[in-house]
């Protein structure tokens, strides 16, 4: 069995704006004066919720304790429900991309660190749930990445082995649960990952600048399998 595993937010889909909506309304709830802006603020947001939340608290304390991070999620993730369809969209050739891979017979998975419940919900929305026979996020094991396990879970779910797997994602969290993992990387430079971490393009020989690179990719890596 052949794999290919994806990342969610940043790599087949552009959530970054509804990820706004959502920090914004928890920065109100909470009497915060910060607001997050598309131009200046919309490659933190595609990190996903703690990522917004700690980078607003930031803005407008100078710090941002980890507990109060985690005490804002639940009241940001009610909040992203409310607007997870309002701007969110594939990217341009994704469907594509996946009705190529399961006509070459490779297994789609989804290792995310998107909570499990929203990462449903947005692949129902997106009208791409189908396509995916595993899906794991943060909350299925209790560990997230770049911890290894939740991308081993998603292989096994597939039932695949990490030599004939490959991962597709869009930032260092991804790359180092490659890493971890022992499974091939494919970096993809179109989305907001790249650009917000500085992410070396040295870390794979695999890149995919836009969508439609990938099937060629995952074809390479694993022709011998």
């Amino acid at each position: 069995m052949k794999a290919a595993i994806f990342d969610l937010d940043g790599t087949l889909a552009d959530t970054a704006l509804d990820l706004m909506l959502a920090g914004n309304a928890t920065f109100e709830d909470m009497g915060i004066e910060y607001r997050l802006q598309k131009d200046r603020d919309e490659n933190v947001a595609s990190r996903g919720g703690k990522s917004t939340i700690r980078h607003g608290l930031k803005k407008a304390f100078g710090h941002a304790e980890e507990e109060k991070v985690h005490a804002l999620y639940p009241n940001f993730l009610k909040n992203y429900e409310n607007v997870i369809d309002v701007n969110s969209i594939l990217y341009e050739g994704t469907l594509e991309v996946l009705q190529s891979l399961l006509k070459l017979d490779i297994l789609l998975g989804i290792c995310t660190n998107k909570p499990i419940k929203q990462a449903h919900m947005l692949l129902d929305i997106l009208g791409i749930s189908h396509y995916f026979k595993g899906v794991v996020g943060p909350d299925t094991l209790g560990i997230a990445k770049p911890n290894p396990e939740p991308l081993n879970r998603v292989i096994e779910m597939l039932g695949a082995k990490p030599k004939c797997s490959v991962l597709v994602g869009d930032t260092n969290t991804d790359f180092l649960t490659s890493v971890a993992a022992d499974v091939p990387f494919i970096l993809t430079t179109y989305g907001h990952g790249v650009q917000y971490q500085g992410l070396k393009r040295s870390c794979t020989p695999y890149l995919a600048n836009t969508p439609m690179d990938i099937p060629g990719l995952i074809f390479e890596i694993l022709k011998k399998c």
